[in-house]
């Protein structure tokens, strides 16, 4: 069979014979490279160093989801790779145009394939069109499924993507903030608004390309209402792309979210907030370092005790050591950039060893993204990270706005 045919019934096939271990992997090194997927550029200085090469197939993450424990709730993360309907957006055109992005129905297919696979009761996804092009995808590929409740404002963002929530529960207070001024080097001085946008008024985009001043994606702020009064806040990011020189922008909109985090713990120190997406940040960032030193607990550290302990083993082989760091690899090019970062309030809810990224079809180490088509089956670029909650404190929590619930 021609890989590159492989359909979404081929994919199955392939993860019920995929040898991935369920087990994840160990923190990865300095930089966030796997030690088989180093740069082009330290590849050509390392004279007779062989890479990898893998055809297409199962690499990262694991294969099948863990089941939940009795009473939990699962919450993930997924970016879902430009997510575009087939409904023209005349406000975007030429080189941003939207229609040539269209998600192909092989590939929705995948992508729906991956969700059922994570049954996350509250699905945090990024790189999507709009709200409509959210809710035609779930009427169309996502039945059955209890996403009964979905939000996404726009984003303020030239290229026409937004972050976004499915959900099994309600969702209150929706709020993007594209007005924000960030406190990059160079604009101390000017005014910071903290205005949040509401639904009615997301439509404003940045005139400038590329503005450090700006989110480049503004997050997506929300309540989720559960059962007993129990109130989740999320953040869901989509922190700015790019190599080393947009590192200040990074900088800049990780401590802006990390303002609105601590505004709303002066509130109510105990407070369930969660911070997740696509932070385009390896682990050993200076953006990873600022959400650490703020006090946000992460996601990762309630994987399965035994990988942590096997991770802690220096002296395991390295063909040990990188089987563990690909089950948590979380981008197709060998690095973990997607995280679920946690208020100290609701780190206390989280259920031990929960925490897992979810395998799905790798295009094979040749793939070039920017000429290549991807192979029948593929779902995106990232893979879904997840972990487990049991709400246990009522409506002693206050929600987003400050407010108990009723």
């Amino acid at each position: 069979m021609n890989p590159w045919n492989c359909s979404a019934v081929a994919l199955a096939a392939l993860i019920a014979a995929s040898p991935l271990a369920q087990s994840p992997a160990t923190e990865p090194p300095a930089g966030g490279t796997a030690p088989a997927a180093q740069s082009k550029a330290n590849e050509d200085k390392s004279a007779g160093q062989t890479k990898r090469q893998r055809g297409v197939g199962l690499h990262y993450g694991l294969q099948q989801a863990p089941p939940k424990a009795k009473g939990a709730v699962r919450l993930a993360s997924y970016n879902l790779q430009n997510l575009f309907d087939h409904v023209d957006d005349p406000s975007l055109s030429g080189e941003w145009e939207d229609l040539k992005l269209a998600v192909t129905d092989d590939r929705a297919k995948a992508l729906a394939e991956v969700i059922r696979r994570l049954d996350a009761d509250i699905l945090c996804v990024e790189e999507i069109e709009s709200k409509e092009a959210l809710t035609w995808f779930r009427d169309t590929y996502l039945k059955g499924l209890g996403y009964d409740h979905i939000e996404s404002l726009d984003a303020g963002y030239y290229r026409g993507v937004e972050q976004s929530v499915l959900s099994r529960f309600p969702i209150s207070s929706p709020t993007v903030f594209v007005g924000t001024v960030l406190e990059t080097r160079g604009n101390a001085d000017k005014p910071a608004s903290d205005k949040p946008v509401s639904a009615g008024d997301a439509k404003e985009k940045s005139s400038v390309l590329d503005d450090p001043t700006k989110f480049q994606r503004s997050p997506l702020a929300f309540d989720v209402q559960l059962p007993g009064g129990y109130v989740l806040t999320a953040f869901v990011i989509h922190h700015k792309a790019g190599g080393e020189k947009y590192n200040d922008h990074r900088e800049a909109e990780a401590a802006k979210i990390i303002e609105f985090v601590k505004q709303r713990l002066e509130r109510d120190s105990k407070a369930n907030i969660v911070v997740v997406g696509d932070f385009n940040a390896t682990p050993l960032s200076d953006v990873r370092r600022m959400y650490k030193e703020a006090g946000l607990q992460n996601g990762y550290d309630f994987r399965n005790a035994d990988d942590q302990a096997a991770g802690r083993n220096r002296s395991a082989p390295e063909a040990q050591k990188q089987q563990l760091y690909d089950r948590y690899t979380t981008h197709e090019s060998g690095r973990a950039i997607d995280y679920i970062l946690l208020s100290g309030g609701f780190a206390d809810e989280i259920v031990p060893g929960s925490f897992f990224v979810l395998s799905s079809l790798h295009p094979g180490d040749s793939y070039d993204w920017r000429k290549d088509t991807p192979p029948s089956g593929y779902a995106s670029d990232h893979y879904p990270i997840a972990l487990d909650f049991i709400p246990r404190d009522g409506g002693t929590k206050t929600n987003s706005k400050g407010r108990r619930p009723n």
